[in-house]
């Protein structure tokens, strides 16, 4: 069976079952997860090999091992081929149409609408714009009354953005 190909995004949101017994620490696999993702997004490096040879502490009430090692394989076999699958961002039309959350602590609307903007154009060739500009962008967050996007929602979208942009070789 051919290993399915993940997203950044993908592999941020995974979820593990736990076990009554013991099983794999879940501080610990969430931060390997969040490095693995990190490292399918390009902000890191990751040898494959380190994917197969992490050891979790195991205690009660952990994750389920063999859930957590069919998934690190997934993983390590996608670090190890170097692919970037592609996103559902293919057109500005569609980076456009993403509909963000409001949150009352969250990303300032008019900064992420503008990037959002310039993303768009750049995807219909309209503009450039490269992954690691993506990566480096910040957005000032909004306090109090004046509500922002959710964080969690923007950054997800920038991952997969950058995702894209990667897979275009960019």
């Amino acid at each position: 069976m051919p290993f399915p190909f993940l997203s950044p995004a993908q592999v941020r949101a995974a979820r593990f079952p736990r076990r009554r017994g013991k099983g794999y620490d879940p501080a610990q696999v969430d931060a390997f997860v969040l490095r693995i993702a990190d490292a399918l997004a390009g902000r890191t490096t990751l040898v494959p090999d380190q994917v197969r040879t992490i050891v979790f502490t195991e205690i009660a009430g952990g994750y389920d091992q063999r859930t957590v090692d069919d998934f690190l394989a997934v993983c390590e076999h996608q670090l190890r081929s170097g692919h970037v699958p592609p996103t559902t961002l293919q057109t500005g039309e569609a980076v456009l149409a993403v509909k963000l959350p409001r949150s009352p602590n969250g990303y300032d609307r008019g900064e992420v609408d503008a990037f959002l903007g310039r993303a768009a154009a750049a995807l219909d060739g309209r503009g450039r714009m490269t992954s690691g500009e993506v990566r480096h962008t910040r957005f000032t967050t909004t306090s109090g009354l004046r509500r922002g996007y959710q964080v969690r929602a923007v950054d997800a979208l920038l991952d997969e953005l950058e995702q894209e942009l990667r897979f275009r070789g960019r």
